[in-house]
Formats: C-alpha cells, structure tokens, sequence
C-alpha cells in the first residue's frame, strides 16, 4: 500500500514508464477481510476536540459518537434534527435550562476501557469548557453553567440561560464528542495518538506520514460494521488520489478542490462524485477597523471589483458549487437569500475615487495559504481587484501560518471557508459577534474578521427567543446589515465532496446536493459497505 515515497513516485512512474499502480495484496485480505481504503491528508490529532482540519474531523467520525446524532428522514440526514445516539432519551425543564440525558446501558469503550458513564460525558464537555490545552470548540459549550453525573446512566446540563440551539450541540460532531476520561487522563497529551471512543471503529495502528489502521469495532451498539478495516492514507496530491482510485488502490479519497477537470476524469473513469450539504461557503471578509477598509465605501468597491459568476465557473462549473446567496450558508437554520453587490467595475472605481483612492491604492505581503482552493481563488480576485485599481501582493505561505496571522489581524480583508453546526446562532455568532474580534493584545484568536459590531442585539435576541419563526426573522435581519455595512462577501457554497468507486462501496444515502444530504464520511460511517 501506498508511502509518502510511493506516492511522490506514481506520477513520475506512470509518465516515464507507463506502469499500472497496483495495490499489493495482503493475505488477509485474500482471506476475504474487507478492507477500506481511504486517500486523504493525515490529521494533526485524533483527538476529536483538537482540531478544525477537514481531515481529522473527516475521520474522527469513525471513532467517536455523541448523544446526539442528525437524524435520518425519508433516507436523508438532516442538518437541523437530531435523534438518540449515546443517549437512550433526554428531557428538558420547562423554561429549557436543565436538561437530563439517560445513557444506554453498556456501551463500551474501545480498547478495554471500560463501560462509558456519566462521568465520561461529563469530562468530555468539561475539558472543552476549561479550555484545556489544544481545545477548539468551547465556544460552542459556554451556554453550560454545570454538568451533573446523577448517577452512572444520567446526566443533567444546566444551562445559564435558554439555548435554542442545544439539542445540536449535543451531536457528535465537534465539541459533542464523547472521549473515554480514563484513556485521555492516562495518555495525557498522546491521547491524539491513543485515541478511544465509542464508535464503530477503533484505532490500531499510526505510521507517519503513510496510514492510520481502524478495525471494526464488535461491540459496536448499534451493530458490528460491515467493513472489517480502514486504511486512511496519508495522500496529499489529488493526482495521485486519482489514480489510485483508477487503479483500484483506493476505494474513497478525499480531494483538496473538485474542478471541472477532475469531476470529467472521475466520470471517465466510473467512478461517482458524492456531495454532502452543507458545505463549506468560500467568503471574503473586509475588516471594518484597518484602514482603508474602514471606510465602507472601499468596502462596497471591493465588493462590486469581484466577479463570483466568473470565480464560480472558472474552479466550480456547474453543479461542483453554487453562487452564494447569503453571508448565512444554505441548509442552517435562519438561512434567507438577501441582495449582494452585483458585479460593476465602474462602480467600484467610482466609490474608490470618493473615498479619496482615485488611482486605487496597495496591499503589500498579503498573506494566503498554500492550501486548499485559497490560492486559485485570490489569484482570480487578485486579476479582478487590480482592474478597479487594488494591487494586491501575494504572499504564500504554510496553512498553519496563515491561520496564525489572519489572528493577528495583519491584513486589511481575508479569505476564508469552512463548516459549523448548521444553525444561524452558531455561524453568525462565531463569525460577527463582537466578543470573537481576534486581538493578539488579549489572547482573543476568535473568528469575527470583519472586526463587526452590528448584529449584537440580534444574536442576544435569538437567543431568548423560543419561536422558531421569530428566531429566524431575526437572523434574516442579520444577513440583511452584513450586506448592509459591507462586512462580508459570499462567493461560492461548495459541497463536501469525496470520490468513490461505486463497484467496490456503497452508501445509503442519497448525495443529492440540491436536498443538502449528508453521507457516510458525516454521520453514518458504519453504513458503508464494500460491494465486492
């Protein structure tokens, strides 16, 4: 199977000597295990509260579960409901601050770590809320005031005030996952390494910069897998993902950008594209405090300088993605289409000249990350900002240094995508409260880049609001200022995507994108089956 030498290799191997890639048969598999086997970047951790990266919570999801899942109707994972997983049920106080969960009896620790209690959810959250070394998610659980362990099958959360969105914040996506407290308080800061959940599979084998081994898990409680084993390869060129999926070496990989090049190649070599919604909104936001972008005329300039049709069609034709209607992605709660600064040149210059930039003006060593779709995008924004006279000067530079900086606020705008739970209080408030400002001055490395201050009173309001349809006016409301005063601009919502050899896996669920379906790789792991 494939190495970080193997797969440096293929490319120059098929082009020079015109050889197949072959995958080695292993005697196991020859005895008729059925294996996974994945092409994907490693994760930085396999600790589920660690990290953001598209990779790790990729494959987090196979080790771990939460209380919560998002629920199946009519053969479709929903975003926005959730049904028991680690808990049997739950119940709420009437005012919706104390909720009480009821464990299954007998779920089982990966690894010989013992039955999972209450004292293990409890642990789960509260290493988050303590903002324990490496922690990434807390900001979702600061609603929490106290968790209880009742006894070892019941958990009560108290809540500091009502909290619409808590059911969500409870499934195993994130924050929700469910960590073994003896596993983590033996490894200490290895657990990343030594990780133990519940979940369908568990962790067997970690070679560097080459593959990560699960196996299916036989005490699984919802049913042992049908797979046998996965095999999660370290791949980072998505040529040579390609290829392997042509090969036969890998069953699903997981691509850093779908162009129109790569969805014609997939098709011609039968294998399929599934989408999974919400995806991830690729979204310019212009910082309200740093000049020149303090003033909002140069905001509403850059705004009318960018084509999105043309970015859109030029790295995601056709359905590979779909023009962004809303600072607030398709498919979360409180999602509504507002009006966004069409695409006018002339305007752009026009609004420059008045704010006082008749002959535009530069933005030097501005920072972007080597990754991802970042640099194809800002290079096209770049073609088009300096046609209305922005001359933007690139600086490409690691991932995790581009994460460092646009938290020290050392550019005027940012590029950024991503996912989070699918409701408009989790979104707005991670990405516009005025409490997530980063400022290195205090340590604060949130999220809110446009450094906004306008929709506050909205997020306090929605909050209190126990009204479904009043909870969404109001984050209509939101959508609406952010366009409004300028602050963020939406390009392209782009589906999760993975490429799969249907003649070899199946999976369940429909991948139709129109209906933001979610698939294996999200929720579902243990329902995927190898055909043959």
């Amino acid at each position: 199977m494939p190495t970080r030498r193997w797969t440096a290799l293929v490319v120059a191997t098929l082009v020079v000597a015109g050889l197949a890639v072959c995958a080695p048969t292993a005697p196991a598999e020859a005895a008729g295990k059925k294996v996974l086997n994945f092409a994907s970047k490693e994760p930085d951790t396999l600790d589920p509260h660690a990290s953001i990266l598209g990779q790790t919570q990729a494959i987090v999801r196979f080790l771990y579960r939460g209380l919560t899942r998002f629920a199946i109707k009519d053969g479709k994972v929903t975003t926005t409901a959730v049904e028991p997983d680690l808990a049997e049920s739950w119940t709420a106080s009437d005012d919706g601050t104390v909720w009480t969960f009821k464990l299954r009896h007998g779920v089982q620790f990966h690894a010989g770590f013992g039955e999972m209690t209450a004292e293990d959810v409890k642990f789960s959250f509260e290493r988050q809320l303590k903002r324990t070394k490496g922690m990434r998610f807390a900001k979702n659980l600061d609603v929490i005031k106290e968790i209880t362990a009742v006894d070892p099958y019941t958990v009560r959360i108290t809540l500091k005030q009502y909290d619409p969105v808590f059911p969500l914040r409870m499934v195993g996506y994130q924050q929700g996952y469910i960590v073994s407290k003896k596993a983590v308080e033996k490894y200490g800061d290895d657990f990343g390494w030594h990780p133990v959940g519940t979940g369908p599979f568990e962790f067997r084998q970690h070679v560097m910069r080459d593959k990560i081994v699960l196996r299916a898990n036989k005490a699984y409680y919802f049913g042992r897998p049908q797979i046998d084993e996965v095999r999660w390869f370290d791949v980072p060129e998505d040529a040579t993902k390609l290829i392997g999926i042509e090969k036969g070496t890998f069953d699903v990989a997981q691509p850093e950008i779908v162009t129109a090049d790569v969805e014609s190649q997939v098709k011609k070599m039968g294998a399929v594209i599934d989408r999974r919604g919400p995806g991830g909104q690729i979204r310019f936001y212009l910082n309200t405090e740093k000049a020149p972008f303090n003033d909002v005329r140069v905001r509403q300039a850059f705004m009318h300088a960018i084509d999105r049709e043309a970015i859109k069609e030029t790295l995601y034709p056709g359905e590979l993605g779909r023009i962004s209607p809303s600072p607030l992605p398709p498919g979360y709660f409180g999602h509504v289409p507002v009006e966004i600064p069409r695409y006018d040149p002339a305007l752009a210059r026009k609004l420059l000249a008045e704010a006082g930039h008749p002959q535009g003006f530069k933005v030097k060593n501005f920072f972007i990350t080597k990754s991802f779709f970042y640099p194809k995008v800002m290079v096209l924004a770049q073609e088009q900002l300096k046609k209305v006279g922005i001359d933007v000067e690139l600086q490409l530079v690691e991932h995790a240094t581009y994460h460092q900086n646009i938290r020290k606020n050392l550019d005027p705008f940012m590029l950024y995508g991503g996912t989070r739970l699918t409701d408009g209080d989790v979104w707005l408030s991670l990405f516009f409260a005025s409490s997530e400002i980063p400022d290195p001055a205090t340590g604060n490395k949130g999220t809110n880049f446009g450094h906004y201050h306008g929709i506050d009173d909205l997020l306090a309001a929605g909050r209190k609001e126990h009204d479904q349809t009043k909870r969404a006016a109001l984050y209509a409301e939101a959508q609406r200022r952010i366009m409004r005063d300028a602050v963020c601009l939406p390009i392209v919502d782009v589906p999760g995507t993975s490429i799969r050899n249907p003649k070899r896996v199946s999976t369940p669920f429909s991948p139709d994108y129109g209906e933001f379906a979610l698939h294996y790789t999200y929720n579902y792991p243990e329902m995927l089956k190898i055909v043959q």
